[in-house]
């Protein structure tokens, strides 16, 4: 899988700007076949690019193959759960307003308050530790939306890193005088609407 079109059609450079494209469309769609047709019509547009720069019929296969069978799959999980979770505001009773805010201060307030008395050999530095689990407490809402959001980018970054691994491991290893071979052979034009497009 040798790429001779130039580093922007690398596996992770390609992944990241489908995902980035589906990631952008994601809150205003409702069903999984959605995301796939916006990582193919993506993938048709940077295919266009890809073409005039000459890049070779078995590299784009292997990349297509590697957007759409293994990134795109475990990106929908990702993005319907996301979405989930941010239609449910995250779970946060009252999606976290200011009297659900007000609550769950004074709950940090009243559990600061009971650990400092009920428990006076655990350290609590003094008034401080219970007014920390007051600005907790009203901070509750944020922080677990944080926590789900740097979770999601994560999965993002892991599944670009993955794909970019997954092609240097491939270039070095197991590549038969064919392959190189086919790696240096230009794509067909791709057809449209039934017939192949001439080019230039």
């Amino acid at each position: 899988m040798l790429n001779i079109a130039g580093p922007e059609y690398d596996f992770g450079s390609v992944v990241f700007v489908v995902l980035e494209e589906c990631e952008h469309r994601r809150r205003g769609v409702d069903d999984e076949m959605q995301l796939v047709d916006i990582a193919e019509k993506k993938l048709q547009q940077i295919r266009k690019t890809y073409d005039e720069f000459g890049g070779s019929a078995a590299y784009w296969q292997a990349l297509t193959t590697e957007v759409m069978d293994t990134v795109v799959p475990q990106y929908i999980l990702a993005a319907q759960e996301m979405n989930a979770l941010e239609r449910s505001s995250f779970g946060v009773w009252r999606s976290g307003d200011p009297a659900a805010r007000g609550a769950f201060a004074l709950g940090g307030l009243f559990l600061g308050g009971f650990i400092k008395v009920a428990l006076p050999f655990v350290p609590t530095f003094e008034n401080l530790f219970v007014f920390a689990l007051a600005g907790a407490g009203a901070l509750y809402p944020d922080l677990k939306r944080f926590v789900h959001e740097r979770r999601h980018v994560k999965l993002l970054n892991r599944l670009v890193t993955d794909a970019s691994a997954y092609q240097q491991n491939a270039r070095l290893h197991y590549m038969s005088t064919t392959d190189i071979r086919e790696s240096f052979t230009p794509a067909p034009p791709p057809e449209i609407g039934g017939r192949v497009e001439e080019r230039e």
